[in-house]
């Protein structure tokens, strides 16, 4: 039984990637730097090189699915976790001398500048990053990419916005999801957003678990694919739908500017092509 390890196997996401990964029949390895007794985690810390190294040779994987990431604004802590932990993870599969084949996590924060004209957004579409996020997240691709022109297995999942439960309140999903629990436990009177009039592209986390599995296992080597829908949707729109799927009034919203926690330019427009990844699917 083939063994994949994945890199922040605890968040939301990465469960359900690992029961996918498990329901393909694959023995699944979960790093975490937090400890545990549970024989499928093990302790690893991407930011460490020798850690990394530690583990690939302990667990010899055939593949790495490298999910760990951070969303915060912090340059110094962002290039270590979403640039030089793949370069740890990339090292030390060169240097195991066995055949690996790494998956990288991207994102469309990548694409930051992105005009209504060019959308559906194709993955060779250039690369104008607005945050430090996306930033760092463009460099992984770039240095993934290096490796696998090197001759490196190396394949780029490129995620859109996630819909489900337990997403990072950094994000808008885990946002809303928070206050609206906080609403109907009574905690709260009013959803405070910032404006909604920008357009994304949504996708449940158990599809995106389903499209990045195919990726790991039928993506080509040097190649980017989305993890996406394909379907834009105003974020006001996203928002109504969930909130009438709960049974609250739209009417309880506020909207401001002053209410976001996006700091500078916000993309009006951005959702994915995603007929290379369809392609993968239907094979």
């Amino acid at each position: 039984m083939p063994t994949v390890l994945v890199t922040g196997g605890d968040g939301a996401f990465g469960k359900l990637v690992t029961i996918q990964l498990r329901s393909r029949g694959y023995d699944v390895i979960c790093g975490s730097r937090r400890a545990s007794a549970d024989a499928e985690f093990c302790q690893l810390d991407v930011t460490d090189a020798a850690s990394v190294s530690n583990v690939i040779r302990s667990v010899k994987p055939s593949i790495i699915v490298h999910l760990a990431a951070t969303f915060v604004s912090d340059y110094d802590e962002a290039y270590a976790t979403n640039v030089a932990a793949a370069r740890n993870i990339l090292t030390a599969v060169q240097e195991a001398g066995q055949q690996i084949r790494v998956l990288l996590a991207g994102s469309a924060a990548e694409y930051g500048l992105i005009s209504s004209d060019e959308n559906p957004v194709k993955v060779d579409q250039i690369l104008r990053p607005v945050s430090i996020y996306g930033l760092t997240k463009s460099w992984q691709t770039n240095y993934g990419l290096m490796c696998a022109h090197q001759g490196l297995d190396v394949v780029v999942a490129r995620i859109f916005n996630l819909d489900g439960v337990g997403l990072s309140d950094r994000l808008f999903v885990g946002r809303i999801n928070r206050q609206i629990e906080e609403v109907l436990s009574g905690d709260r009177d009013r959803i405070e957003v910032g404006p909604l009039s920008a357009v994304r592209d949504y996708l449940p986390m158990n599809e995106a678990a389903v499209q990045l599995v195919a990726i790991a296992e039928r993506g080509s080597p040097g190649e980017i694919y989305h993890v996406a829908s394909g379907e834009p949707i105003r974020m006001r729109d996203f928002l109504n739908r969930r909130l009438t799927s709960v049974g609250i009034s739209h009417e309880i919203v506020d909207e401001a500017p002053a209410l976001s926690s996006r700091v500078g330019y916000d993309v009006p427009v951005i959702y994915a092509d995603i007929s290379r990844t369809i392609a993968l699917l239907d094979e």
